[in-house]
């Protein structure tokens, strides 16, 4: 409440002192008629001025809209002095003014926010205070109008304002940021959290940005953020969650600190640069399969193409370098991939390090994780067969496919089954055998027509032979001449006498030739020798026939 200071006039000493002079004039004038002067005289007190608007702060500086460290403080007010004298305006600390006779005003203890330039009565005062580190973030105020009375200068009392533009005003201080951390290294689809040491100095709230550019504006990352945290008293921490498929390496992250009016401490930690790390995980090969999962079926004397497919999925993405290579192995299963993972292989039974090349389509940009494989190579017709009846028909033929990244980090997996490789009778002989000239009763005594059997699959051979029923000189009509019954033929596994030979029959003989498995480049051969002798009665002419030779898978043991 204002406290006023009114000017004091002794009322009835001067209405008595009046009216006993007037009453003796009149009783004078009464006797003499002469007129007499007389003197008066009044006291008049200082008034202290009062404020007749006011005070304020302009702008209001508010709890929820404090001043920086260095902002001015405006104070306005409008005194009024009761007797037209100029004043000032005094805000201070404590509730407590001196004035001094024609001189400026001061504040008896504490803090002198601000003094206004002499002002005249009835018109606006206005001082600034520039606030201080030392401030508090409350800070109550005091308003004081004071005059400049030559002799009994004088205040009015305090006044505070009222509202938002009435004491106190609040001061905030930038936050306190001493140390950051983070939990890198991680990996893909893991979480990143980062630790700041930080505080507010006005116990207001705080919270950690975490941005991916050297840049904040208005309480944000100026580009994208990493994660920043809720509001809290002190010590914020925020989390990312780092994406499923993230290629692995080091990437930047600047940490800041801001106050709940989003500004920014100023201390070193500031825009630091606490940068972490997406662990490279290896790549995981799946879905193995070899020719389809379908049986291998050879070529003779040739090579076939076979396939090999896989799925590569890699958690740092299957896009761009990241998958370096990815290689596929085949070989049969009592070979195992422990045996078959380095060349040079075998082409019997190892087919190692076939290059394999991504499908197109399956692995189209970072985001992706997973890309289908193709892997060709050539099997040799020799490969050793699986299915019955042959060395191995208790195994199969299995395929690993084998990634590995970037920082040489890998991962194989084997086929889920096994395919069998089917076995392929196969072989070449000559055209024809000539059994030369010969004349009625004459042979080829020993045997020494020569018939060599080249195997040009994957299996030890055997042979059944037969012959047509007749040679003659119109074969196959065989109707003229005198054709030549097919048991004049014989033939051996050596050069024997003729009568040792094996008669040639039109029902099929298996031969126990034994030609062994190819396991080489160089193929494997056996030789038969024939004979023909020609009988009595023979006409003269040149007699052609037709033989049958049947490759016949051999016996194992003789592979």
């Amino acid at each position: 409440m204002r406290k006023k200071n009114l000017i004091k006039v002794d009322s009835l000493k001067f209405f008595l002192v009046l009216t006993i002079v007037s009453f003796s004039f009149f009783l004078l004038r009464g006797f003499r008629a002469q007129a007499d002067s007389i003197t008066t005289s009044v006291t008049i007190g200082n008034n202290s001025p009062y404020f007749s608007s006011g005070p304020i702060e302009d702008p209001a500086v508010t709890s929820t809209s404090p001043a920086n460290i260095g902002d001015l403080v405006t104070f306005k007010a409008t005194g009024t002095d009761g007797n037209g004298e100029d004043y000032y305006l005094l805000v201070c600390s404590t509730d407590s003014a001196t004035a001094v006779n024609n001189n400026i005003p001061y504040c008896n203890g504490g803090s002198t926010y601000c003094t206004s330039t002499i002002t005249a009565s009835g018109s606006q005062a206005t001082c600034t205070y520039t606030t201080q580190t030392s401030d508090s973030f409350s800070n109550t105020w005091y308003a004081f109008v004071c005059d400049t009375n030559s002799t009994a200068a004088s205040c009015s009392a305090g006044d505070q304002g009222t509202g938002d533009s009435g004491s106190p005003f609040y001061v905030n201080h930038l936050p306190s940021f001493t140390g950051i951390t983070n939990t890198s290294p991680a990996n893909p689809g893991g979480l990143i959290t980062w630790n700041a040491t930080a505080s507010d100095p006005d116990s207001n709230t705080i919270k950690l940005l975490v941005c991916k550019t050297n840049s904040i504006t208005n309480g944000a990352c100026t580009s994208e953020e990493w994660c920043s945290s809720t509001l809290s008293s002190s010590n914020p921490s925020c989390t990312y969650n780092i994406p499923s498929v993230t290629p692995d390496g080091s990437s930047d992250a600047y940490a800041f600190i801001v106050d709940q009016y989003n500004k920014p401490s100023t201390d070193a930690t500031q825009g630091s640069n606490s940068y972490f790390t997406v662990n490279n995980v290896a790549p995981v090969v799946s879905a193995v399969t070899l020719n389809s999962n379908s049986a291998i079926v050879l070529t003779e004397a040739t090579t076939t193409s076979v396939s090999v497919t896989a799925t590569v999925t890699d958690n740092n993405s299957c896009y761009g370098t990241e998958i370096d290579s990815v290689k596929a192995y085949a070989y049969r299963s009592g070979i195992t991939y422990s045996n078959c993972n380095t060349v040079p292989g075998n082409n019997n039974n190892c087919y190692p390090e076939v290059s394999c090349s991504v499908v197109a389509g399956s692995c189209t940009d970072i985001t992706d994780s997973s890309a289908d494989y193709t892997c060709s190579f050539n099997m040799q017709y020799h490969a050793d067969p699986t299915d019955i009846n042959t060395q191995f028909d208790a195994q199969n033929w299995l395929a690993t496919v084998k990634a590995t990244d970037d920082d040489s980090s890998g991962h194989s997996a084997e086929s889920s089954s096994g395919v069998e490789l089917n076995s392929l009778v196969a072989f070449s002989i000559g055209a024809s055998i000539s059994y030369g000239s010969l004349g009625v009763g004459q042979a080829n005594d020993p045997l020494d027509r020569t018939l060599v059997t080249t195997a040009t699959g994957n299996v030890g051979l055997d042979q059944e032979h037969s012959g047509a029923s007749e040679m003659c000189t119109d074969y196959p009509t065989c109707l003229g001449a005198t054709p030549i019954p097919v048991g004049y033929q014989r033939y051996g596994l050596s050069a024997v006498a003729y009568s040792s030979g094996t008669v040639l029959t039109v029902t099929p003989v298996e031969v126990e030739l034994n030609v062994p498995k190819v396991t080489t480049s160089t193929p494997t051969t056996g030789t038969t020798w024939w004979g023909i002798s020609i009988p009595a009665g023979t006409i003269a002419g040149t007699y052609n026939g037709a033989n049958t030779i049947t490759a016949v898978k051999g016996e194992i043991a003789n592979w």
